[in-house]
């Protein structure tokens, strides 16, 4: 009798173990990839995910017969890419704990059906509104460059077309944010937030914005970078006092921001050899530079370049005589991280008193600001 007992209290143990699995099975946080790509070479297929701005590989499998298949789990959705090794394809889609299928074609596999992600849904909800929002811009810009092509462009029609262009950006920049404030809780709206409104819109705009993320999402790397970016234009921001450096100048010296701050007005000017933009605005500050820095004027050039022969032939090729640094590393500069700098050309005005007194002046807006300083 007492051996029926106990064999009767551990068939009840099993079950309740059994059903405790079961559960937690259900309960258990995970994604499954499956693709079927018709006409599709059998191949390495590659899952990979953004670190540090460097997509890298978090899993592969062998794609046999067309279809291949990844498993997996992340804490928030997050954006991943499929990597197809032959043909060099590639598939960017949102990945988040569910059932994910993606079916297509190998001629065009980037048009792949994806079905099973709500973030997915939500970027392709977005990207269809503003397409259809991007239209009018596009209509202006064929008939600018059609006016300006059979020479019927005049400058009344100039202007009125270049207010227009003004007015439709602004609608579509609009739509955006309205569409990320209706979608709080989404890492999709973090994700149009930091590629497309962070640098267009306002820093109380964008405060407003981040603030208004739910705590869902606030371990989302876009989240976190977007709290990054607002720390940094805090400590930017026009009245913050200029954070000192030092860095190798052409001859390897170690030179320190301070040294030529505290009397002029002095430029914090990043810059590269390989930039485009920046070249074309050397002479202009090369002009700007003869003409106001006997009156107070100076810049200081921090280059983001990776060729050292690169950095000096540009600047002797542009004539830019004022004090240059560089530590030859692109943008792992950690000058440009501490200010900031997320494209180039980039600058900040600096007064004597050591505050930020205007970013990003070029051209006419920073000739203006130094003829009102300086004059």
């Amino acid at each position: 009798m007492l051996l029926k007992t106990k064999t009767s209290n551990m068939k009840k143990l099993i079950l309740i173990m059994g059903v405790a699995l079961l559960a937690f099975s259900c309960t258990t946080k995970s994604y499954k990839i499956h693709g079927i790509i018709e006409n599709a070479t059998d191949q390495m297929v590659y899952l990979k995910t953004m670190v540090d701005k460097e997509l890298i590989i978090k899993d592969s499998t062998m794609m046999e017969s067309g279809k291949f298949a990844f498993k997996g789990s992340v804490e928030v959705p997050d954006l991943f890419a499929i990597d197809f090794k032959l043909k060099g394809d590639r598939i960017i889609l949102f990945v988040e704990n569910s059932e994910i299928l993606i079916t297509g074609n190998a001629e065009n596999i980037v048009a792949s059906e994806i079905k099973g992600s709500k973030a997915q849904d939500l970027l392709l909800e977005f990207n269809a509104l503003q397409e259809e929002l991007a239209k009018p811009l596009m209509d202006i810009q064929y008939k600018f460059q059609s006016a300006a092509m059979d020479g019927s462009l005049t400058p009344e029609m100039e202007e009125q077309l270049r207010n227009e262009y003004m007015t439709e950006s602004e609608t579509l920049a609009d739509s955006a944010v309205k569409f990320v404030k209706e979608n709080p809780n989404s890492v999709v709206s973090a994700y149009i937030t930091l590629t497309q409104l962070a640098n267009q819109i306002s820093f109380e705009e964008l405060e407003g914005i981040v603030n208004g993320f739910s705590k869902e999402i606030s371990e989302s790397p876009f989240v976190i970078a977007l709290k990054e970016k607002l720390e940094l234009e805090l400590k930017t921001a026009e009245g913050q006092a200029f954070m000192e450096f030092s860095h190798p100048d052409k001859d390897g010296n170690s030179v320190s921001f301070s040294s030529v701050t505290g009397k002029n007005y002095v430029l914090l000017d990043f810059w590269a050899g390989w930039c485009g933009p920046c070249r074309k605005e050397n002479p202009n500050l090369v002009k700007l530079y003869n003409e106001y820095n006997a009156k107070g004027f100076d810049i200081f050039g921090v280059s983001l370049d990776r060729d050292r022969k690169e950095w000096l032939d540009a600047i002797e090729a542009d004539g830019l005589t004022w004090n240059h640094v560089s530590d030859i590393s692109g943008w792992e500069n950690s000058i440009a991280k501490m200010y900031g700098v997320q494209s180039i050309p980039a600058n900040f005005l600096i007064s004597p008193e050591g505050k930020i007194i205007a970013k990003n002046l070029r051209g006419e807006e920073l000739a203006q600001k130094l003829a009102e300083l300086l004059n």
